[in-house]
């Protein structure tokens, strides 16, 4: 008869071991019989489940040791590389006066309805643009004007870039037709 050491059977391990039922009827076979087999056998189950929770004891440090560091190198990251709006991005710019205010389209738009003779010279081209919607007039002072690529055009818009194409196109047609009426 072989006898299992009572410290081990009264550890709080011992116990949660007990609690899965494939362990407890192993237990309870011994305890009917307890031969050298189902004791081996009860030691070798016990020193596997033992094993695993040092597996899991470690890998719960793992994480824990290694979520602290990456959250140590980002707060590190975000001092370093804080947005600061009012930091210079050139001599005469701060980040500040590139963010675009919410009517910043409204006043666009009034500028072409308000104030467009004071933006061109041309009469003909001036009665030419009023023929254009106000999408139309903005995508041709952000291509021509702000010198924007279609492809950043199309961003603003989230349409594709050949539709900011089309519409170029489309609205210098525009301008064109009406100028050669007048000529």
């Amino acid at each position: 008869m072989k006898t299992l050491n009572p410290d081990v059977v009264n550890s709080n391990v011992f116990k949660r071991f007990l609690e899965i039922e494939e362990y407890n009827k192993l237990y309870t076979a011994y305890l009917e019989d307890p031969n050298s087999t189902n004791a081996d056998t009860l030691n070798e189950h016990f020193k596997y489940f033992e094993k695993q929770i040092i597996r899991i004891a470690y890998i719960k440090k793992a994480v824990i040791y290694e979520s602290r560091k990456f959250d140590s190198m980002l707060r590190e990251h975000n001092r370093k590389y804080e947005l600061n709006l009012d930091a210079p991005i050139n001599e005469s710019l701060a980040m500040v006066d590139t963010v675009q205010d919410e009517n910043s389209f409204l006043q666009f738009e009034n500028i072409f309805e308000n104030d467009l003779e004071s933006l061109l010279s041309d009469e003909l081209l001036i009665t030419l643009l009023k023929r254009l919607n106000t999408k139309q007039k903005q995508v041709l002072y952000y291509r021509y004007v702000n010198e924007l690529t279609e492809k950043e055009i199309a961003m603003i818009y989230n349409v594709s870039q050949q539709a900011i194409s089309k519409m170029i196109h489309r609205s210098i047609n525009i301008l064109r037709e009406g100028r050669e009426e007048n000529d």
